[in-house]
């Protein structure tokens, strides 16, 4: 009888085992003569590289599951992993995917995946809303029903049991957090300073945090700063100056927000707007926080989660925001739903009132009716 599987090693493919902070490939038997008798090969440090050497195998794609036939969810799922996750170049991506499957794989990975029908999936996502959420019960959803996409393409089942509206998602109320003038105050007082100057920038443009984080200097010109945003290669303008061409020039609050971040920098110089300024093992100093290649900002992260916690233990701040909420209140504080769309980049006005417009419509009351009591009528 088979060893069971360790904890690490639970929710891997066959073969696979994590050992000395690494992924590894067992070889199996029938297969080490095509690796010169090799027992074992490392896949990569980090599970998306692992996946991606894995890929590139040229067994992999001959049969599915290493000359198996896929009979369990289970196989189908690392034949996604592998064929599908590991292609993604979002980091973000790939690491929320694998979270699901792992999640996917744990409940419904020894069911077959030509008998797997709505009611088993109905049961899954009441499960994952309860021991998790609602919204990872959705993002599980989605994956599970690409899977079943794929699986036809592959020939693995002949229809979908989440087309047709067998299978609906959970109803999320959006996010309508906004944040109070007095709560940044509140919050700058313990904040890093540099994530002081940056909220600064980032309630003048509301720009996405991937899209603040990869402005370089040499996007500042004389009489602007660009922005391009990473989702949609398209580039933003903001003017530095009322009136550029004047003889004494006015400037806007833009260019204000930018002399407050190179007083914050001093002399400390680099190619991005926002950058580090000391060396650490993973960045050398003066590099962006935000890592393009795997298309995340952990150490931004770290630093905005270390503020909050300080904020909500040593302020008035009761109630923790995000950075996105930020987004949201550059958003909510804009003249009109039109102006908040236009700085959001937004395609239509609905997906900026339903997400980011969250201080509502500023409206005048009508003349109405009053009523005297002293004469008991109403004018």
């Amino acid at each position: 009888m088979p060893k069971p599987r360790t904890k690490d090693n639970k929710n891997l493919p066959r073969y696979w085992r994590f050992k000395h902070n690494a992924y590894q490939f067992r070889i199996p038997e029938h297969l080490r003569k095509n690796y010169d008798g090799q027992t074992e090969i490392l896949l990569g440090h980090t599970l998306h590289e692992a996946y991606a050497n894995f890929s590139k195998m040229h067994h992999v794609h001959d049969v599915d599951d290493l000359g198996e036939k896929t009979k369990t969810l289970r196989q189908l799922f690392d034949k996604y992993r592998i064929e599908v996750v590991s292609k993604h170049e979002s980091q973000n991506t790939i690491k929320s995917k694998n979270y699901s499957l792992n999640n996917l794989t744990e409940v419904l990975g020894d069911n077959s995946p030509r008998t797997l029908r709505p009611t088993d999936i109905y049961k899954y996502a009441d499960h994952i809303a309860e021991v998790k959420s609602k919204k990872q019960a959705n993002l599980d959803l989605q994956v599970l029903s690409h899977v079943f996409t794929l699986s036809i393409e592959w020939g693995i089942r002949e229809d979908h049991p989440m087309t047709n509206k067998l299978v609906t998602k959970f109803k999320l109320k959006s996010r309508d957090r906004y944040v109070e003038d007095w709560e940044l105050q509140e919050w700058s007082k313990v904040a890093n300073p540099f994530l002081v100057v940056y909220i600064v920038l980032k309630g003048l443009t509301g720009l996405r945090q991937q899209d603040l984080l990869t402005i370089r200097n040499k996007d500042i010109t004389k009489t602007e700063l660009r922005s391009q945003n990473i989702k949609t290669g398209k580039w933003i303008r903001f003017p530095l100056w009322e009136n550029p061409k004047a003889k004494h020039k006015i400037p806007t609050t833009m260019q204000l927000a930018l002399e407050l971040i190179n007083s914050y920098y001093g002399e400390h110089k680099s190619e991005w707007l926002f950058h580090t300024t000391r060396k650490n093992k993973d960045t050398p100093k003066g590099s962006s926080y935000y890592n393009i290649k795997e298309s995340q900002a952990s150490g931004f992260h770290s630093i905005w989660r270390r503020s909050m916690i300080k904020a909500i233990k040593l302020t008035e701040l009761e109630e923790r925001f995000t950075e996105h909420d930020i987004r949201a209140k550059a958003s909510s504080d804009s003249d009109s739903l039109q102006s908040a769309q236009k700085l959001l980049a937004h395609s239509s006005a609905q997906l900026t009132e339903k997400h980011y417009w969250r201080k509502g419509t500023l409206i005048s009351p009508n003349q109405g009716f009053l009523f005297d009591p002293k004469t008991e009528k109403w004018k």
